[in-house]
């Protein structure tokens, strides 16, 4: 069966609504007998019946009775408004007319992890659905995802989104903090700087320089009488104190938001498991507890002190939960009216992004998901966090049944929406750098990207292209690779030109090739010795929420065309794709392997829009039978990868085209061969065989003599052996991407 996700349910809608009003209308006209389930039935005999008052067959009438009363509903949910629920509707006619049926069960998935896509197909099983619920719950799995996640903890940064019933507990927990009435968040609402963790010894430093020019200042102000700095008669003071309050103005900001952050942190229990930590300055444990505090509330950030952290310290910790249950619905809602608008195409400059409508008027591109959040909060009450906890109550249990729908008025969809969208995906590359980024002493060569890389979700309406969506991506650049057993520097391009996506795989298997460092597919047991030193990372492999390609992939293709049989025939895998990622703050500030990466939550959304707009056909799980044997530090190592992901393929191919960007530096074509790494110890760039060259930034190699560290060896010259000069052979190019 050919699946269109939500085309297939509106079809299927508009058929039995249309079915009932014709029924209606049979009945009311009594031209023939009742519909089935529809308020009438069949005796015996199979002559219709109808319903009346008790006792009444309507036979004194000489006819029978007929049933004014709306037939009863095929499957009725309650509709919320204005934070209650007062009636029912049919969930057949809902869509229809305007309301968005939102599953707030605890078995809830996007659609990529679903096993079908309605109730009359086959179930095909989906080897991950069960860890993302479990993880989903905030449970850890006794194998490698549990080990992860246990390590993670707050996985909603890195797509998992949290169920309702995990985030109701974690509510309960913060709403019984008897600390979190005594924060003082001020400091926090005053502070408009930036705060980085260097190192604990310039913590500890920049604590002690504070308290002793705190104690400095506390003496003046005793001596002039007064409790405020700002009330200082600055100009009775002598040099050395006016030098001292300037000093406590320019440090007292960010010390007394390290506090105040500080306080929160620990009320919260964020420093458990981390250590002291030095009051007022950010420590490593200070770090570690904001990054803690940054997963849990979907931040994007280092575990400083700045940007949207600041924003997320200075709500207190009930609001920061209602923030996570609004996030938690938006997203469910994005995915159940299948739409993908969130503003970031919504203005050109200072001006409203426009389409032309079927009425030759500019309408503006809407930005649904804040839409979305305002309609949910208006219908479910949660305006405030104790209206938000109690919305979440009100359910009772929330045990794992298959799913738990209700209804809200939904946004109106602008007009280019229709049950098959022409869509399309345009990669802008952003500012590229061909030039190899080190000098001849093997420093880092600055190469500064003003504009950085995008994926644009484009639709066509009425002749107009019309963008929908600009996420942040990456792409290729300078990276490691596993050279005649050497790692060595390879750049590793994202081509350009029109690709094709024909493939979607949830939970997709990354397969390393051999040009992968056996290091890096290997994690350390730090309580293991000799061949149990290290392990396989299956994290890397996948699948997995943190693997090379995180929650889910699109492969890129060059060329497709349609076999005998009239299925798909795709050719040219580059080994490109575009996929999730858990490296969350490496998008768009730094480069990938080729692939383009996005936020594993938004890739999650941005591949479940694709097939709900377009057809295609469940496959269901790859079988693969893949191994690698790893060696390393003298031991060895077997991967073994017996399953891929779960499949969806594309009735019709997306158009994905990848553009050409912006080239900036000396080169305008990708340097083709590797290029070894500089050895500080040497000083010189060494080559797998032995030879020493010089590397220019276009990426020439010049032969050297090569310089040995003084050995004790004869025959040496000044401590220097002077290996002789060799000519450079190009090194192969065409190495295999990712």
């Amino acid at each position: 069966m050919v699946e269109v996700g939500n085309r297939v349910m509106k079809t299927a809608t508009s058929g039995r609504r249309l079915a009932r009003v014709l029924c209606l209308a049979a009945s009311a006209l009594a031209l023939g007998p009742g519909c089935g389930d529809d308020g009438a039935g069949a005796d015996e005999e199979g002559e219709p019946t109808v319903e009346g008052e008790p006792g009444d067959t309507g036979e004194a009438q000489g006819h029978r009775r007929v049933d004014s009363r709306p037939p009863p509903m095929h499957q009725p949910v309650p509709l919320w408004e204005n934070g209650a629920t007062e009636r029912m509707i049919d969930a057949v006619d809902a869509v229809d007319e305007g309301y968005v049926l939102l599953d707030l069960g605890e078995e809830w998935t996007p659609y990529i992890f679903t096993e079908r896509g309605n109730a009359e197909e086959e179930p095909r099983p989906n080897a991950y659905r069960e860890t993302y619920l479990a993880l989903a719950r905030g449970e850890f799995p006794d194998d490698h995802h549990g080990e992860r996640a246990r390590q993670d903890k707050y996985l909603e940064l890195y797509g998992i989104m949290p169920t309702l019933g995990l985030l109701r507990e974690r509510f309960r927990v913060v709403s019984r903090l008897e600390c979190a009435d005594g924060l003082d968040l001020t400091p926090l609402h005053e502070f408009d700087d930036f705060v980085a963790y260097r190192s604990n010894d310039k913590a500890r430093s920049d604590a002690q320089r504070f308290n002793v020019v705190e104690r400095q200042v506390r003496s003046i102000l005793q001596r002039q009488g007064v409790e405020d700095v700002e009330q200082l008669d600055v100009s009775a003071l002598d040099t050395t104190d006016q030098r001292r309050v300037r000093d406590y103005r320019a440090l007292a900001p960010a010390h007394h938001a390290i506090r105040a952050a500080q306080a929160r942190l620990e009320c919260e229990g964020f420093f458990e498991g981390k250590g002291r930590y030095t009051r007022g300055a950010l420590d490593w444990a200070t770090h570690e507890a904001l990054a803690e505090f940054e997963r849990r509330h979907r931040v994007y950030g280092w575990g400083f002190i700045g940007r949207g952290t600041i924003d997320a310290l200075r709500r207190t910790p009930a609001e920061n939960e209602r923030e996570a249950v609004l996030r938690v619905l938006t997203e469910r809602a994005m995915h159940a009216l299948g739409v993908i608008e969130d503003g970031s195409t919504s203005m050109r400059g200072e001006e409203p992004r426009t389409f032309e409508g079927a009425d030759g008027q500019q309408h503006p591109i809407p930005n649904l998901e804040q839409e979305l959040r305002q309609l949910l909060i208006a219908a479910f009450g949660l305006q405030t966090p104790e209206s938000a906890l109690a919305w979440l109550e009100s359910f009772g249990d929330l045990g794992p049944e298959e799913e738990r729908l209700v209804a809200f008025r939904g946004p109106a969809l602008p007009e280019y929406y229709d049950d098959d969208m022409p869509l399309s995906v345009a990669i802008d590359r952003g500012d590229i750098w061909y030039d190899f980024p080190y000098d001849e002493e093997g420093n880092e060569v600055g190469q500064p990207v003003g504009r950085r890389p995008r994926l644009t979700v484009f639709t066509r309406y009425r002749d107009q292209r019309i963008p929908l969506a600009r996420l942040g991506t990456t792409i290729g650049g300078w990276r490691s690779e596993f050279v005649d057993g050497t790692v060595m520097w390879k750049y590793k391009n994202s081509p350009v030109g029109e690709r094709y996506w024909h493939q979607i795989v949830a939970s997709p298997v990354w397969l390393p090739p051999d040009t992968t460092p056996p290091g890096d597919l290997l994690k350390r047991n730090p309580r293991g010795r000799g061949a149990e030193a290290y392990y396989i990372n299956y994290h890397e492999t996948g699948p997995s929420y943190a693997s090379a390609y995180g929650l889910v992939a699109a492969y890129h293709i060059r060329s497709v065309s349609r076999g005998e049989d009239g299925n798909i025939v795709a050719r040219g895998d580059e080994g490109i794709r575009t996929h999730g990622s858990v490296d969350y703050m490496s998008i768009m500030r730094r480069h990938s392997h080729g692939c383009h990466r996005l936020h594993n939550h938004i890739a999650v959304r941005l591949m479940s829009f694709m097939l709900a707009h377009r057809p295609h056909r469940r496959v269901g799980q790859q079988q693969l039978a893949f191994r690698r044997d790893l060696e390393h530090e003298g031991h060895s190592y077997n991967l073994a990868i017996d399953q891929g992901g779960y499949v969806f393929q594309l009735e019709e191919p997306i158009v994905v085209d990848v553009l050409e960007g912006r080239i900036r530096g000396t080169r305008t074509t990708p340097i083709e061969h590797p290029i070894p790494k500089y050895d500080r110890e040497i000083g010189a760039y060494l080559l797998p065989d032995g030879g020493a060259v010089r590397v220019s930034r276009t990426g020439q190699m010049t032969a050297i003599p090569r310089p040995v560290p003084d050995g004790g060896v004869p025959g040496m010259d000044g401590g220097v052996l002077l290996a002789p000069a060799a000519t450079i052979e190009p090194l192969p190019a065409g190495f295999q991407i990712d």
